[in-house]
């Protein structure tokens, strides 16, 4: 009498093995593409809703002062918009904080090679999620620590140190009222918008420049300062952006500025004391997000026309974008 045993099936084969991990493979680069662009959705619809919190602080302080803040000033006083925003923007605690007396740069403010001062705390509305948020958000040049920031108010159509008057066509809602003179910013009033508030931008988006690892260790390299994105500081053009070039243009940004190794070629850099200007950048695909005067916010892309985008960036020069 024979006894028969059931069979033991074999280990997978080699074969067999590769096939499931091809498999898996497949299915994971299906699934990486559809997650990212859930998360772009996500940092997306996140950038929206900060643009629309600053553009209701900016509403909501031109209701108690009956105009929008400055975008920067040099006298009596350096400082830029931010601190003016705070009682508006849900950050009252910074407010009783800052010292609306002295310069964005001396202590409370800001601290020397210390990252406790008022304008080194990162607030996440600062900050779109499309741009790497929280690497290196902090310029250190040369050890006044304060944040970088995503969000800037619209110059116009206009270069920051222009030789000549800036004309009245040409003026954003924020910027100076004659040429470049930093002493005497702009004030504006709701009713000084004559192209209408939802035909003039209000604030868009740009690329935090990242802290030079030569910089951070040697603080007396200037050739190394990137100020895109110091919006704290009146320096330059750091609280701002023009629309002489459209959306993520190629034209370079005319800036102390660098262009890091390797270059990042979203962000093409010409390192220049004269004629400085800064184009609305992003992280999307395809456009930037930006804040109108009347509170709205949309999606503009790269491929908006040349003029529209120049048009809306001034506040009185008689143009009627096309939409």
């Amino acid at each position: 009498m024979y006894l028969h045993y059931p069979r033991r099936r074999a280990a997978f084969t080699l074969i067999e093995l590769l096939v499931v991990i091809a498999i898996i493979a497949i299915l994971i680069a299906l699934l990486v593409p559809a997650v990212q662009k859930v998360r772009e959705a996500a940092a997306r619809a996140q950038c929206v809703n900060n643009l629309k919190q600053w553009a209701l602080g900016f509403h909501n302080y031109h209701d108690v002062n009956k105009k929008f803040p400055f975008g920067a000033q040099t006298s009596p006083l350096r400082l830029t918009f931010i601190p003016f925003l705070f009682p508006y923007i849900e950050q009252e605690n910074l407010a009783k904080k800052f010292d609306y007396t002295k310069h964005f740069y001396l202590p409370p403010n800001v601290e020397f090679n210390a990252y406790t001062g008022v304008l080194a705390n990162p607030l996440p509305l600062y900050y779109c999620p499309s741009d790497k948020p929280g690497e290196l958000t902090l310029t250190s040049a040369p050890g006044y620590f304060r944040i970088r920031a995503n969000y800037v108010v619209c110059w116009g159509n206009v270069t920051r140190t222009a030789p000549t008057p800036v004309p009245t066509t040409s003026m954003g809602i924020f910027g100076y009222d004659t040429a470049d003179d930093s002493a005497k910013p702009r004030r504006t009033r709701i009713g000084d918008i004559l192209d209408g508030t939802s035909n003039t931008l209000l604030m868009s988006e740009i690329l935090m420049a990242r802290d030079d690892p030569v910089l951070l260790s040697d603080p007396t390299r200037t050739d190394l300062w990137d100020n895109r994105g110091d919006i704290t500081n009146d320096d330059h053009a750091g609280p701002g952006f023009m629309t002489i070039n459209t959306p993520n243009s190629s034209v370079s940004d005319i800036n102390p500025c660098i262009n890091p190794t390797p270059p990042d070629p979203t962000m093409p850099c010409t390192r220049a004391s004269t004629g400085r200007q800064m184009a609305a950048r992003s992280r999307h695909a395809g456009g930037v997000n930006a804040a109108r005067a009347d509170g709205s916010v949309e999606f503009v892309s790269n491929n908006i026309g040349a003029a529209t985008w120049s048009a809306l960036g001034t506040m009185s020069g008689g143009e009627v974008p096309q939409q």
